[in-house]
């Protein structure tokens, strides 16, 4: 095995459980936090399948940082609900509903992390950055002088035709003389 194919693995493990327990507690989370993780851990089990395979990786990566996004707004709306909720002297649910909590900031924790891991991972496998193609971009991640890394058929190949001084002297097949 070769380590981006060990640490894709372990990302997705890590992830896996962290938003397992994230989501132990019913009435904190909604479940579109779970479905939305696992969908996107998915993606990742596909970038295992195809281990050649940037596009599997890159799809993980955007959705990934997607998802840190959208973690942080199920958090900070669910969490103050939930809290009024569970957070009271005699309810028997507090270690569930701050473990949850708990499980939940660690995975948004860990997640610039990992992305910047999927990153180097898309780069092992041949991904480039200024080969992302965007509808309506079409140099997005390129300079703007460049014309990109296909050569323009249209135009004839430049030679390097410099005449030596050689070919200009009429003597050249003759010897020299010598006084």
């Amino acid at each position: 095995m070769n380590p981006p194919s060990v640490s894709l693995k372990a990302i997705i493990i890590v992830h896996f459980v962290l938003v397992i327990w994230a989501s132990m507690m019913e009435g904190y989370l909604p479940p579109a936090y779970w479905a939305m993780n696992l969908f996107i851990l998915m993606l990742g089990v596909w970038g295992i399948a195809c281990p050649e395979s940037a596009d599997a990786i890159l799809m993980f990566l955007i959705l990934h940082l997607i998802s840190i996004l959208q973690d942080i707004i199920f958090i900070a709306i669910h969490q103050p609900l939930a809290y009024d909720a569970f957070e009271r002297p005699n309810s028997k649910r507090v270690s569930e509903f701050r473990f949850s909590t708990g499980m939940s900031i660690v995975n948004l924790i860990v997640k610039p992390f990992t992305s910047f891991l999927l990153y180097r991972i898309f780069k092992d496998r041949g991904g480039e950055y200024g080969t992302i193609n965007i509808p309506g971009f079409p140099n997005f991640g390129q300079s703007p002088t460049t014309g990109g890394q296909y050569e323009n058929i249209d135009q004839p190949v430049p030679t390097n035709q410099v005449d030596s001084p050689d070919d200009h002297n009429p003597y050249s097949d003759k010897s020299p003389v010598h006084p």
